[in-house]
């Protein structure tokens, strides 16, 4: 394995900048995400039925980008229009889950300064506590509903 400087990582054109800040708002789908970012992010996710019917879970995020400055910062609003979302059950669980765990992995993603361990401590619950549980298998909504 050949470890780059990040100097010699491309940087992000504003195509792939745009379409980061659109999946920050549920305005794009994880499969959007991968085809905009393909080459230079990928994420997968993998759910196994364990012992007594545990759940494991399993994420694995590669980056091969230039960290952008400044990041896509993300802020209050987006954990409230996440949450709002799911509570009008514009998404699944499973979404909510895809989704922070996106913002938690993806470098380009800066949280908010100014609430940083909050956006942080809320992003872990959805990503991980949520996901302890395997979300009843229902159809993801890939296209986000505008509120």
């Amino acid at each position: 394995m050949h470890l780059k400087k990040e100097s010699e990582l491309p940087a992000l054109t504003e195509q792939q900048l745009e379409m980061l800040r659109r999946f920050a708002l549920f305005e794009a789908s994880l499969d959007e995400l991968r085809a905009a970012l393909a080459g230079v992010f990928d994420i997968e996710f993998e759910s196994r039925l364990g012992a007594a019917d545990s759940f494991t879970q399993r994420r694995r995020a590669s980056g091969d980008f230039r960290v952008p400055e400044p990041g896509i910062v993300i802020t209050r609003e987006h954990i409230a229009n996440a949450l709002e979302r799911k509570r009008f059950e514009l998404i699944t669980e499973r979404d909510l889950v895809v989704w922070a765990t996106v913002l938690l992995l993806n470098d380009a993603y800066a949280l908010d300064p100014g609430d940083e361990d909050l956006i942080a401590d809320w992003l872990n619950d959805i990503s991980i506590t949520l996901a302890l549980v395997e979300p009843p298998r229902t159809q993801s909504r890939e296209r986000y509903n505008r509120l």
